[in-house]
């Protein structure tokens, strides 16, 4: 029964894995839309608009949003290894074809 139960926990942690790396991605594809908009918005920008103060609230929003991607790929990449070594795990009791290899 044990056992039984451990398959089933490391399956629905392997899914729930599975939904949070779809989440960051999506998070990433998000933020690199972000960051790719504000360096646009700099091109557009005019001097009479206090330009070096703009200029300096962009940059500082486009580095936050770039360091967000570098967060969400760590995150990624992290889970990813756990859903890994779930799956090694599950072939290892006997499960093979587990729904979202």
């Amino acid at each position: 029964m044990d056992k039984a139960l451990e398959i089933v926990r490391k399956t629905r942690r392997k899914n729930k894995i599975e939904r949070e790396i779809q989440d960051h991605e999506k998070k990433v594809r998000d933020n690199r839309k972000r960051v790719l908009l504000l360096r646009n918005l700099e091109e557009y920008i005019k001097p009479t608009m206090n330009y070096d103060d703009f200029v300096n609230i962009v940059e500082n929003m486009k580095l936050d949003y770039e360091e967000r991607v570098s967060d969400h790929t760590i995150n990624i990449a992290e889970l990813e290894k756990e859903r890994k070594d779930i799956i090694k795990d599950l072939r290892k009791v006997g499960i093979k074809n587990t729904p979202t290899e």
